[in-house]
């Protein structure tokens, strides 16, 4: 008898074991289903085109925004941490499934940096206003420390590969996962510098791109006065030419000369460091013994026809350092007429703001050697002035420079003797650090400075806020709370059906495409995702 109530315990027990088993694996099936519907909705199913809705633009980042604050609202480490590893793993997918195309990485570079915004308000405990780490309170270790988007040394994919994100295990938290959307926004820069560099900008330092302009250049025996003025001009144009190429590259919409959704500031990023890179690259083309040496590196020294520079290579002068300083006016003129920055409407006015606090000076080595070419030679034996005048340069690229002077007719007297003896007998461990005195010299390693959450806030309102709910913008609003974007993924099929009931006869109404209760069943994941995504309005 008690052997019988034994066994009957034990089989009800097994069943009740068995049952909640059960439920916890439906439990976990429904929760990877509602994540695999929200990646699909968010990232699988867009098209990474650029346009002129900055709501449409980064619809992917809202989407994932609204299932990871789902995650959070359930209390649920293990939810919150599967939703930040699914967002960061689709967003790796996507961007790789892009291949060269810039304009589509510069979509969900875009797209990575509205997300980390929201979810840096969400958290709310999160002050990124400068770009920098915090750290954790308590005994846990500082994320810098073992989660930080390193500065990329971007010369090579491989490099990028072995920056490539790393596995933390507190996902749980959200400054993990901020951070590691910086550490794929830094992977994804340095891949889109790459690809503009050697697709667009290094083609026009080859002989290709030199032969445009060979023709008007004859020369007809003059004397070297203002430098080549006809490869001047030539140059100013060539360059003008690939820094449009550039801009088209990385965000066709707003080159074409329409408002385009995406970030304005990224394009600005982009090339800042594309211009620091061609900077040095002319830099050392000019400061070449003669024009027919060759390149000796290509990132910084890759220029293989001297003829795209702005002056002869391998001579220096009074008239070829104004010429210079003509190319280097024109040139940042053009980049300051282009810059998306200016041409934003007031909705960016704060990011706009908070971009132009830190001046950016565009080829700060070409103007410093444009300036050491026209310094009066009684000026070039003073330190001070050399100091004021060129302070990166040092004295070994400075008695270089010199080493090629030829004399012209705004300056045709020889340098004295006692300019060099005067450099040579500086002591050289008294440059200043920030001073190159190497050459060739080596251009600085892609950085990426992540955009601060808070420059983005008038772009992505108050998410999950009840300003936005009472006051914020019909359409933000909207963005956040409609499941319209739902319905077209539920039945694929009818959106690209032409709805031809209002011309057809009431006898022949359009078919349903919908599954019927009894002859099919609506997507899981969809319900899933609608509901997940209503909980968290």
């Amino acid at each position: 008898m008690i052997n019988a109530q034994s066994k009957r315990e034990e089989i009800k027990k097994g069943f009740s074991d068995g049952k909640a088993e059960l439920v916890s694996k439906i439990e976990m099936l429904e929760e990877e289903l509602r994540e695999t519907a929200a990646v699909e909705v968010g990232l699988y199913s867009v098209v990474p085109e650029h346009g002129s809705s900055t709501n449409k633009v980064h619809a992917p980042a809202r989407r994932l925004s609204r299932f990871y604050l789902h995650a959070c609202k359930t209390k649920s480490q293990a939810k919150t941490a599967s939703a930040a590893r699914a967002a960061i793993s689709g967003l790796i997918l996507v961007s790789k499934a892009c291949g060269n195309d810039v304009a589509r990485l510069t979509f969900w570079l875009s797209n990575s940096i509205v997300l980390r915004a929201i979810v840096s308000q969400l958290n709310g405990k999160l002050q990124f206003s400068d770009g920098t780490r915090t750290k954790h309170n308590g005994d846990k270790k500082g994320l810098e420390e073992k989660f930080t988007p390193k500065r990329h040394e971007s010369t090579h994919d491989k490099k990028v590969k072995r920056n490539s994100i790393e596995s933390p295990d507190d996902w749980e938290d959200p400054l993990t996962f901020i951070v590691a959307l910086e550490k794929f926004e830094a992977w994804i820069f340095s891949r889109i510098i790459e690809l503009v560099w050697w697709q667009t900008l290094t083609p026009h330092m080859q002989p290709a791109a030199a032969k445009g302009g060979s023709s008007s250049r004859k020369t007809n025996g003059r004397r070297h006065g203002l430098g080549d003025q006809e490869q001047g001009n030539f140059s100013i144009e060539l360059w003008k030419k690939a820094f449009k190429d550039a801009c088209e590259r990385l965000c066709p919409t707003r080159a074409g000369g329409h408002e385009c959704g995406c970030l304005p500031s990224l394009s600005k990023m982009v090339m800042e460091q594309l211009v620091s890179r061609l900077d040095v690259a002319m830099f050392n083309a000019i400061l070449r013994e003669s024009a027919e040496e060759m390149p000796t590196d290509p990132v910084s020294d890759p220029i293989s026809d001297s003829k795209v520079l702005p002056i002869p290579a391998g001579k220096s002068s009074f008239g070829a350092g104004a010429q210079l300083k003509n190319a280097i006016g024109n040139w940042s003129r053009w980049l300051d007429d282009n810059d998306p920055l200016e041409d934003i409407n007031s909705i960016c006015d704060e990011m706009k703001s908070m971009e132009h606090e830190i001046f950016f000076k565009p080829f700060p080595l070409l103007n410093a050697l444009s300036d050491l070419m026209m310094l009066p030679f009684e000026m070039l034996a003073d330190n001070s002035t050399r100091k004021e005048v060129c302070p990166t340069l040092g004295v070994p690229l400075i008695k270089r420079v010199l080493n090629n002077f030829v004399p012209d007719e705004f300056n045709p007297d020889p340098i004295p003797n006692a300019v060099f003896e005067t450099l040579d007998s500086e002591d050289l461990g008294e440059a200043e650090e920030e001073s190159h005195t190497s050459f060739p010299c080596i251009a600085t390693p892609t950085t990426y400075s992540p955009p601060p959450a808070a420059s983005l806030t008038a772009i992505i309102g108050e998410v999950g806020s009840q300003t936005l709910q009472r006051s914020g913008s019909a359409v933000l609003r909207k963005s956040y709370t409609s499941d319209d974007e739902l319905d077209g993924l539920d039945s694929p099929l009818t959106s690209i059906i032409i709805d031809n009931s209002s011309r057809a006869s009431p006898a022949s109404a359009a078919p349903n495409w919908m599954p019927k209760a009894n002859g099919g069943r609506k997507v899981v994941r969809y319900q899933l995702l609608r509901e997940a995504w209503r909980d968290g309005d």
